[in-house]
């Protein structure tokens, strides 16, 4: 066994020489056994060891128990000690979080205060390899996405150093064994027998029988561990070249902008890493509740004909597409309200936007650009309206017989679903569409002129 943990720590570059170490220890059969094991090469590798314990304030007597009989091991195996107490259910009540998130929470504030306080390089904790195949199995129980199934990593950054698991490589069988050969008296958490917890439930009833169909179990899930966690590294830090092509900023709680054509140039297995991290960025890595249902509506979603789509994604995250631009944002649409102004000859009306059209007699029928709009006022009832598109709307187009649905224009333009109902237009008084602003002018009133020009004027400050 010895020799197993040795070639794992060398193999992941855990333990180093003249470190500081502290140990997580609650007194239990894996985090004893590696508080000894640390201890046994203390003089081998010159470390400084540290032993921390935390009463969650659960179990009464019994867990303020536990610290003074890690304390007292680690003062005889000749490791400092630190120790704490924490009121796990009010700060529960508090968070509105359940009772392990509760624990899990206050106790790693703890390390971190330890491993800051001693300047240790790394927190060691006890997790095996049985514990690695329970991760990894209820991982994929739980999430069908690869990125969810990469199991307890062997070591990460933690409070200006590194948190590592040395025991990775050993079974709880082995650990038990330690434990026995070195006469170690584990303490005993009655509430890891409690089926209610869904991780005591699959140890108690999933592992055994994956055990007996193959004994290695906990090294194979160790090996996939980390062949999975080497594979997605690799492919993040690919899909990383696709996220210069996407604007992401903490606007309005934080947005996404990309182009559906350029995102969709790069292989599918990195537009899918690259979707995640997008993700990741905008929840913060809070998205427990993403699913690859979403994944599948999102890329759904830039497949399909229909060029304007929203969805809706958890904590009000949505999902818009504008022809080619596509929109993952946490701001909320505005209300949209209805525009109708009367616009006379020698006044300007104040869009809400803050654009304005003004209205002026011309002595000629010059239109110079997009933005500016010229007819005959004998052919129109004044004075002009000034309105956003009701359904129904048409216009004559120049040089067209017949006319033309005033929506179906929006969507040869390419104007986004949700620009259309703010999209300004221009009637005479008695309903008939002159002008769809910056887009289409219409034909009606300009045949057969006679009496004065009456041009129109858009400007965007």
């Amino acid at each position: 066994m010895l020799g197993t943990v040795h070639s794992f720590i060398k193999k992941h570059d855990l333990i180093k020489k003249n470190q500081t170490i502290v140990a997580a220890v609650s007194g239990g059969p894996d985090s004893l056994a590696l508080l000894h094991f640390l201890t046994t090469i203390k003089e081998e590798y010159n470390l400084r060891i540290i032993a921390a314990s935390v009463d969650h304030g659960l179990r009464g007597e019994a867990s303020i128990e536990d610290v003074s009989f890690v304390e007292k091991a680690a003062l005889q195996w000749g490791a400092e000690f630190f120790g704490t107490s924490v009121d796990v259910p009010a700060y529960k009540k508090r968070a509105g979080i359940g009772t392990q998130e509760a624990a899990r929470t206050l106790r790693y504030q703890f390390l971190a205060e330890v491993m800051e306080k001693t300047g240790a390089d790394r927190l060691a904790l006890g997790h095996h390899g049985d514990d690695q195949a329970e991760t990894m199995l209820m991982q994929l129980a739980r999430r069908a996405l690869p990125e969810a199934v990469q199991g307890i990593p062997v070591k990460r950054p933690f409070a200006g150093g590194f948190l590592i698991r040395p025991f990775l490589c050993l079974s709880k069988a082995e650990i038990q064994s330690y434990c026995k050969e070195n006469g170690l008296e584990p303490r005993i958490d009655a509430s890891n027998e409690d089926t209610e917890y869904t991780r005591n439930a699959f140890r108690k009833h999933v592992l055994p029988f994956l055990k007996e169909i193959n004994p290695k179990l906990y090294e194979h899930m160790q090996h996939m561990s980390e062949r999975v966690t080497e594979d997605r590294t690799f492919i993040n830090n690919e899909a990383k070249k696709l996220l210069e092509n996407v604007d992401m900023s903490s606007d309005e709680g934080g947005k996404a902008v990309l182009s559906k054509t350029t995102f969709q140039k790069f292989p599918l297995a990195l537009q899918r890493s690259a979707f995640h991290l997008i993700l990741n960025y905008l929840y913060g890595n809070q998205i427990e509740e993403i699913s690859y249902l979403h994944e599948e509506m999102f890329f759904h979603l830039l497949q399909e004909q229909k060029p304007n789509a929203s969805l809706d994604f958890p904590g009000n995250l949505r999902v818009i597409r504008a022809y080619d631009v596509i929109t993952l944002t946490f701001a909320q649409p505005e209300e949209e309200t209805a525009f109708h102004a009367p616009l006379y000859i020698g006044k300007q009306v104040t869009l809400p936007d803050g654009s304005m059209i003004s209205l002026e007699a011309a002595d000629s029928r010059e239109e110079a650009g997009r933005y500016v709009y010229t007819c005959d006022s004998n052919h129109v009832s004044l004075p002009l309206i000034v309105r956003t598109r009701r359904p129904g709307d048409r216009l004559k187009l120049r040089g067209m017989n017949g006319s033309k649905k005033v929506k179906d224009i929006f969507i040869d333009q390419k104007i986004p679903a949700k620009e259309r109902d703010t999209w300004p237009l221009v009637t005479d008084h008695d309903g008939q569409v002159l002008w769809l602003v910056g887009l289409r002018k219409g034909e009606g009133c300009t045949r057969d002129p006679s009496g004065t020009w009456l041009r129109l004027h858009y400007k965007n400050y």
